[in-house]
């Protein structure tokens, strides 16, 4: 069952967990370490500079993960990065970067996505920036991106504005229409495959 934990003073941070001994709850140890009011630990680099340290901050107080137990069902926005390891069943729109390390049911927009092995997309799916599926990985559906470097099946259509990298276990259903194209050998493409003019 999936535990939703309420934190104050934490610009939107939504922790999903599978139970209490899975998540680690960095409200409740900065107030025992501190005791006072909740600080979210970042980790930093000591040769981080001051504005590093808190743009690095600034992205983990935005940052949604949902757990691998939990399943939401709704859309989901959201500006700072979101990943997935549990199952969304609805579309997802991020003004940031998107990990999907489970199951999204909908369509998704984001600025930069990464399938990880195991993850799966039935949706149509767009990025601004790069698109990324690793081996393992499965979509069902249309995807556009500005870059794509897939490793994963695809069932369907592809547009990609820049360069497409198909890896050595990609398996492409749909036709494709590409800047430029790279494949490894053992690729397969089951449709066509359309060159854009510069």
């Amino acid at each position: 069952m999936a535990m939703f934990k309420k934190n104050r003073n934490l610009g939107g941070i939504i922790q999903v967990g599978d139970n209490d001994e899975d998540m680690m709850d960095p409200v409740t140890e900065a107030e025992d370490s501190m005791g006072g009011e909740a600080v979210v630990p970042v980790k930093e680099d000591v040769w981080d500079t001051d504005e590093e340290k808190a743009a690095k901050r600034e992205v983990q107080e935005q940052s949604t993960v949902i757990g691998k137990a939990a399943l939401i069902t709704g859309d989901l926005t959201a500006k700072g990065p979101i990943t997935v390891a549990g199952v969304v069943q609805g579309n997802v729109n991020c003004e940031s970067k998107i990990c999907i390390q489970g199951e999204i049911i909908g369509n998704i927009v984001g600025k930069g996505i990464l399938v990880t092995t195991g993850g799966k997309i039935r949706g149509n799916v767009s990025s601004s920036t790069d698109l990324v599926l690793q081996v393992g990985s499965a979509v069902e559906g249309d995807m556009d991106a500005a870059e794509m470097t897939l490793e994963g099946a695809i069932t369907g259509n592809l547009n990609c504005a820049g360069n497409l990298s198909l890896g050595a276990k990609s398996i492409v259903t749909g036709d494709i229409s590409t800047k430029d194209i790279t494949t490894t050998l053992g690729a397969q493409i089951n449709g066509r495959v359309e060159m854009k003019r510069a």
